[in-house]
């Protein structure tokens, strides 16, 4: 699609990560709008610093867990597009933050939690309807 070919890239995170779903490799990272990809960059770096530079406390945060950036679809239960359609969202540790659960475990890792917010990208763990693995650069 040329939309896609012109809009989209790749950003690499400095640690190993796997789809959430089958722990496959994503060596190519996450594809994102041209626009997000400096500040994700950032994210993933300051992120990676506050783990100092531990694959394992990735793990145990779970960022280590990729479960989607671009995806071109409608919001769920909606008419609307989603920001993945856009490329402008992305998900993380799908099963530990659920879309609909009240606890999701990003709430317990602020350095993550911050990591998004200093680059003010919005996180779906707040939401009425909390969607905690999810972190969007934009809004409707």
């Amino acid at each position: 699609m040329k939309w896609e070919s012109e809009n989209l890239v790749r950003v690499k995170t400095p640690w190993k990560l796997v789809t959430a779903w089958d722990f496959m490799p994503v060596s190519s990272g996450v594809r994102i709008h041209r626009r997000c990809a400096d500040s994700l960059a950032k994210i993933f770096d300051e992120i990676w610093k506050s783990s100092e530079m531990s694959q394992s406390k990735i793990n145990e945060w779970g960022m280590n867990l990729y479960a989607g950036g671009y995806n071109f679809r409608l919001m769920r239960g909606a008419s609307r597009l989603s920001m993945h359609s856009w490329g402008c969202a992305v998900d993380f540790d799908s099963s530990r933050n659920a879309f609909g659960d009240d606890t999701p475990n990003f709430a317990l890792i602020p350095q993550v939690l911050e990591a998004f917010a200093k680059e003010g990208w919005v996180w779906g763990g707040r939401w009425s309807k909390p969607d905690g693995m999810h972190w969007q650069a934009a809004t409707l």
